[in-house]
């Protein structure tokens, strides 16, 4: 049975927060997502529109997911500098209890920096129309899914060592708690690489 992080903690000044900042970020990422099928309609950026071999395809999704969570690692903690936090980050971190909403709630300026990677990416490494949409799918609903503001996943989830890897509501809500942890997107590859994983909010 899922059990609420924070139960008790959502204030209605958040949840207009968050609803006002999801917005604004849905309607950015219609821009970009309408600018870049321009692009590949155009011919500017690249995407394999026949079905590729089961291999490929795997090493396609695998190779983005690594790239994006790199990208989304670094620029998280550079978003965490005082300067970046104080003007633009903290707009996202005005809830200490997240919602599936929190998880769009951005600033502007952080919206085009997340979409943005996905057009550069594709220009730069090209991959199958299926292989993107798998990606997007995995990516869009892990960060969904990291903020639903519930423990979803059994208590025996982190000591399974494959699972652990994963970014789960939990891990992801302590980054809300305190701010100085849990940077990664998905998977905690690069938290662990740089010592900045804890579990748990408390």
């Amino acid at each position: 049975m899922p059990r609420p992080l924070h139960p008790g903690r959502r204030t209605a000044k958040a949840a207009r927060h968050d609803r006002r900042h999801a917005l604004a970020t849905l309607s950015l990422g219609l821009v970009v997502g309408t600018l870049t099928t321009w692009l590949v309609l155009d011919g500017v950026v690249p995407l394999a529109i026949a079905w590729p071999t089961v291999r490929s395809a795997a090493r396609e999704v695998v190779l983005y997911v690594l790239l994006f969570d790199a990208y989304f690692y670094g620029l998280h903690r550079l978003l965490h500098t005082r300067v970046l936090y104080r003007r633009v980050h903290a707009a996202h971190h005005r809830s200490r209890a997240p919602t599936v909403v929190t998880a769009l709630a951005f600033h502007p300026l952080e919206a085009l920096l997340v979409f943005g990677f996905m057009p550069v990416a594709l220009w730069v490494v090209p991959i199958h129309l299926v292989s993107l949409a798998v990606v997007s799918v995995f990516l869009s609903g892990s960060i969904v899914l990291a903020h639903c503001g519930y423990e979803i996943f059994p208590s025996w989830w982190d000591r399974v060592p494959l699972l652990g890897w994963y970014v789960t509501p939990r891990v992801h809500d302590a980054h809300h708690v305190h701010r100085n942890c849990n940077f990664s997107a998905t998977l905690a590859i690069f938290d662990r690489l740089f010592g900045t994983l804890r579990r748990g909010a408390r």
